[in-house]
């Protein structure tokens, strides 16, 4: 049975094997995951600990490790403590400017009466008693109260604890320990706040086209055994940013893993393997460099079989290219959501609308492929005093290093039309006419005309998101 005392803040160690998050290297580290997980969480309780002070009927489970006295419930309380004490700090930028000022201005007595918690302290020998307790801690809703665990904290405690088996747990942590696209504030957030139930699902679907028999088993090989490993990392990033979900995993009209570039079947080591009717299921690839194989005027099904042909000026074509366009690289979270929303709208009721997020969607995809390649010597989207270059000019240098100066003569052909299209002043979608749309009291663009310059200007579009 544990001991209850009241305790030093100093003294207590947070639990860098919190189940929320994967385990962190030191405090600091462990708070910045804390942070990332539910931010609003966080400084809810912290603004509540700053106004009304730590609620003394609120134990502190601490479990003796050696010398060490380590939290194992109570974590975001003794983090935001040991933050407005100064035992631990961060970046001022990270804490809210309300925060920083109720940090400020706290009173002395404030500071007297909470540097000391009530614990309850168990012995190392109760480990299984103090997993018990925590287990059933987690159900307050109030943000100033206990975080709910979410579905990675409560699939990480299932299998450290219960040794359940959790393979799209286990694939979702080496994806963040050793896939390169995705950022650190991603890694700090999907750690503990991921759509582990997405993922489930995905890769129970996707373990028979690596060759394997069980989810098991794929994230057994993952990532160093198998082939198509970036294309399953870009399914687990899209999966991250709510790009991939349950509605398209479940559409029997699209097979999802092809739209990645995953075959139908792979043989066990990553072969390619046919369909039992001899078809080749090898996904095919535009001049463009699209993995979806859909181009701007036509789709290809699951079965392999090609969809109904539509005119170029049809605005099916435009919303057909859309839906197979996937992103990639770093820098593009707010392109994704600007393409969800552009595949959300009706072309023939909201040209305009369409227009704007075009627009948009060009200048984020310039800037994120200058910032992809300027290191190596490639285009910048700034002037040497740091403000932005016109877009017509920074699209014109990103084509040329896309073309390797024209030298690539597949590439130039592919996007002939894409700076054609964009440099030319009267040009439906030119730059210019994108301004005018802002700008011009008179000027305006209905479907039909979008949908026959589209098609020239998305091969650019992809080729800087590829």
């Amino acid at each position: 049975m544990p001991t209850t005392n009241l305790l030093p803040i100093k003294q207590l160690k947070l639990d860098l094997k919190n189940f929320r998050t994967i385990p962190q290297k030191n405090e600091i580290s462990a708070v910045h995951a804390m942070i990332a997980i539910n931010p609003d969480w966080f400084w809810a309780l912290m603004e509540s600990l700053l106004t009304d002070g730590y609620h003394p009927t609120e134990n502190i489970l601490v479990l003796k490790d050696g010398s060490k006295l380590i939290v194992k419930e109570g974590n975001r309380r003794i983090a935001a403590l040991k933050l407005i004490y100064g035992l631990i700090k961060l970046d001022d930028s990270i804490l809210p400017s309300h925060v920083v000022e109720k940090i400020v201005n706290v009173a002395k007595d404030w500071k007297s009466a909470n540097k000391q918690v009530p614990c309850a302290i168990y012995e190392s020998n109760e480990i299984e008693l103090v997993d018990k307790v925590v287990t059933i801690t987690h159900g307050k809703g109030e943000k100033a109260g206990r975080d709910a665990w979410k579905s990675v904290a409560r699939a990480r405690h299932n299998r450290d604890m219960n040794g359940a088996s959790e393979p799209g747990l286990d694939i979702l942590e080496k994806f963040l320990k050793e896939s390169k696209n995705v950022n650190d504030q991603q890694r700090e957030r999907w750690s503990g706040d991921y759509p582990l139930t997405v993922l489930d699902e995905a890769v129970k679907k996707l373990a028979p086209r690596f060759g394997v028999t069980s989810s098991r088993e794929l994230a057994d090989q993952y990532p160093k055994k198998i082939k198509y490993r970036n294309e399953l990392d870009n399914i687990l990033r899209d999966i991250g940013l709510d790009v991939l979900g349950f509605k398209k995993l479940r559409n029997e009209a699209i097979d999802f893993a092809d739209t990645y570039g995953i075959p139908i079947l792979v043989k066990s080591g990553g072969a390619n393997a046919s369909t039992n009717t001899g078809a080749s299921t090898n996904s095919t690839t535009s001049a463009t460099g699209s993995a979806s194989g859909a181009g701007v005027g036509g789709a290809t099904s699951a079965s392999g079989r090609k969809a109904k042909a539509v005119a170029t000026d049809d605005p099916k074509a435009v919303m057909r290219a859309l839906k197979a366009f996937i992103p990639r690289g770093k820098n593009r979270e707010k392109l994704v959501t600007l393409l969800n929303e552009t595949k959300r709208l009706t072309l023939s009721k909201h040209p305009h609308a369409f227009c704007f997020l075009l627009r948009s969607m060009f200048e984020i995809s310039a800037k994120a492929y200058c910032l992809d390649h300027h290191a190596s010597g490639g285009p910048t989207h700034t002037k040497s005093a740091g403000e932005d270059r016109a877009l017509v000019d920074v699209l014109r240098d990103v084509s040329s290093h896309l073309t390797k100066n024209n030298k690539d003569k597949a590439m130039t052909k592919a996007l002939h039309g894409a700076m054609t299209e964009l440099g030319k002043k009267e040009g439906l979608l030119s730059v210019t006419s994108l301004n005018q749309l802002v700008h011009h009291p008179k000027f305006t663009v209905d479907e039909t005309h979008i949908s026959t310059v589209f098609g020239n200007i998305f091969p650019l579009l992809e080729e800087m998101n590829s």
